[in-house]
């Protein structure tokens, strides 16, 4: 009988460790959910901040040119998954497409912009300091053009400063900009 007794009593130690086991596994698995929609609530949320139509001016100090002004619209393509920009009426005659997703992979934002010019520009995923309002892009190490690409947010205006310098470390294209938000 004893040993009944104890099979039992170990049936039943089983039974509770299975249940707390089941509990934990949940519990892990809502705390999983909870933030993998945090994760993509907050990659929304930084992209929805460039969606809108914006005044941009572009400066750039070196080389030396002319002001650029022109219109940005950006909005939302592929089920959210990206935005999209166009420029209309730029004051060089040129326009751009600018493309701005996340990768979940390495939790960063890679741009690309595409010009009527023939040129294209891609930055490896960027990254998204929410406490700033700040995004930033570095190139990665070891290539013969590095850069450094950041913008500034809050509701109705955008910052950005690029800087593209050659592997001796000479600067071969720096800008500043500023957006601000349209109300049409």
């Amino acid at each position: 009988m004893r040993i009944n007794l104890l099979r039992g009593h170990e049936k039943q130690g089983e039974r509770r460790l299975l249940i707390r086991t089941g509990i934990r596994c949940a519990f892990a698995a809502l705390l999983v959910m909870a933030f993998a929609a945090t994760s993509t609530q907050a990659q929304d949320n930084a992209l929805a901040k460039f969606v809108g139509r914006w005044d941009v001016r572009v400066k750039t100090l070196q080389p030396q040119k002319p002001d650029l002004t022109y219109i940005e619209t950006y909005e939302w393509m592929l089920d959210r998954k990206f935005v999209r920009a166009r420029t209309e009426g730029k004051s060089d005659g040129t326009e751009d497409m600018v493309v701005i997703g996340y990768d979940q992979k390495v939790n960063g934002y890679p741009f690309w912009i595409f010009s009527s010019s023939g040129t294209f520009l891609y930055l490896t995923p960027g990254t998204w300091d929410a406490r700033n309002r700040t995004m930033e892009w570095k190139s990665p190490p070891l290539l013969d053009v590095s850069y450094q690409a950041r913008c500034t947010l809050d509701d109705n205006t955008r910052r950005c400063t690029l800087v593209l310098k050659n592997w001796l470390g000479k600067v071969l294209l720096e800008q500043e900009s500023i957006a601000v938000r349209r109300n049409d």
